[in-house]
């Protein structure tokens, strides 16, 4: 005849009381030796994971740079005119801004084909798109009074 099972569910009957210290040696502690290569595993994935996050950056930044705009055309403005570099001479202008970082105190415009020299605020409005026409340079001197 079999023996029934005994079970560990709520009415098991009395159980057996255990010391803290019976508690602690039933508790399964991994010995340092299985931790070993697991550690060196992750260390090594963690290097892997830095180098081809390095190599990726690299070959990322190298075809960034691949491509060149010297192939490309590039917009060529119109050569300036007689009147333009005369009125340009005149006024101390520059069709790419001052690097030294002087204030410009007139523009050059053109109106209906005409060239203006106007105020450097009027010259602004024309170049963020306030006003018509087209801004053709920036100047150091002070337009004149008609």
């Amino acid at each position: 005849m079999r023996r029934p099972r005994r079970h560990h569910g709520r009415h098991a009957g009395p159980r057996t009381r255990l010391s803290v210290g019976d508690l602690a040696a039933r508790i399964p502690l991994p010995d340092s030796r299985p931790l070993r290569p697991l550690r060196r595993h992750l260390g090594r994935a963690g290097i892997r994971t830095v180098a081809r996050t390095l190599i990726a950056a690299v070959i990322l930044v190298g075809l960034a740079n691949l491509t060149t705009t010297a192939g490309l055309p590039r917009p060529s403005a119109p050569s300036p005119s007689p009147a333009q570099l005369q009125l340009m001479k005149r006024y101390d202008c520059s069709q790419d801004g001052f690097g030294d970082g002087s204030q410009p105190r007139s523009a050059i415009i053109r109106d209906n084909g005409d060239l203006r020299v106007v105020s450097f605020d009027r010259g602004w409005q024309i170049y963020t798109g306030d006003r018509p026409h087209a801004l053709v340079a920036i100047c150091h001197a002070p337009p004149r009074s008609p």
